[in-house]
């Protein structure tokens, strides 16, 4: 039992808040991996891997995140100081990866669109449509975000590697449109533009690539309110239990 109202309130809320950080721990696990199973399609398109840093940092902090909760739990309801010393922490690390994960993702975020038109104007140039992942990249990028291109359809003028004979590759052809007048023209330079997606897929996709990592961001900087006042009322228990409040 508990002597004083304190400490009482103290581990009552501790105990609250870490199965709410048990809980956003799993939120963070969800999250990283969705954006990861997204920009797994389009990796081809970045020109950096700092996309993958940010996804696998929000997935790690995720995992440590679930675990330290569930521990807190356990420590807040054990009464143990070294357990909860340890706890304590383990939490101030938390919310030293969770800072570094949300501003890596708002600084990033300013950077996608330059890292995005260069990556896939590189990947266009030099390996679309030899290899299986640039491809697959290109092609499903223009068929989902009915677009052509980095910037434009003008891009396939430099790929190396695609068909003199073809204009554009087939991904970008409008949706229902003759496939054989769509590519007529020579690379970049289709005789019939109206039946190619005029929009350049930087263009066409940015706002989604941006909002998933400001969704990681925000994330992040969300929970370190939690984690703040966790620690805090950590304090209040350990202060309680050496005081000889707790009997």
């Amino acid at each position: 039992m508990v002597a004083g109202c304190g400490p009482k309130i103290a581990k009552l809320f501790l105990f609250i808040f870490n199965f709410s950080i048990w809980a956003t721990g799993i939120a963070l696990i969800t999250v990283g991996s969705y954006v990861t199973a997204k920009q797994a399609d389009y990796q081809e398109l970045f020109a950096e891997d700092t996309l993958v840093i940010v996804c696998a940092l929000t997935i790690a902090i995720g995992c440590f995140t679930f675990i330290v909760g569930f521990c807190g739990c356990c420590g807040a309801m054990k009464e143990g100081v070294c357990l909860l010393k340890t706890y304590w922490f383990l939490m101030l690390l938390i919310i030293c990866g969770e800072i570094t994960a949300g501003v890596l993702a708002f600084v990033y975020n300013e950077q996608i669109e330059e890292s995005m038109l260069k990556g896939m104007t590189t990947t266009i140039n030099e390996t679309y449509p030899i290899t299986d992942a640039s491809r697959e990249a290109v092609d499903g990028i223009q068929e989902a975000s009915e677009c052509c291109g980095a910037s434009g359809y003008k891009d396939y003028a430099g790929c190396k590697n695609c068909d003199q004979n073809e204009a554009v590759p087939e991904s970008c052809c409008v949706t229902d449109a003759d496939i054989t007048q769509c590519q007529l023209g020579t690379k970049g330079f289709p005789l019939n533009p109206d039946l190619v997606y005029g929009v350049g897929c930087v263009e066409a996709s940015i706002d989604i690539v941006q909002d998933n990592f400001i969704l990681i961001g925000a994330v992040c900087i969300a929970l370190l309110v939690f984690e703040i006042l966790t620690m805090v009322f950590t304090c209040c228990v350990i202060d309680g239990i050496q005081k000889g409040e707790f009997k």
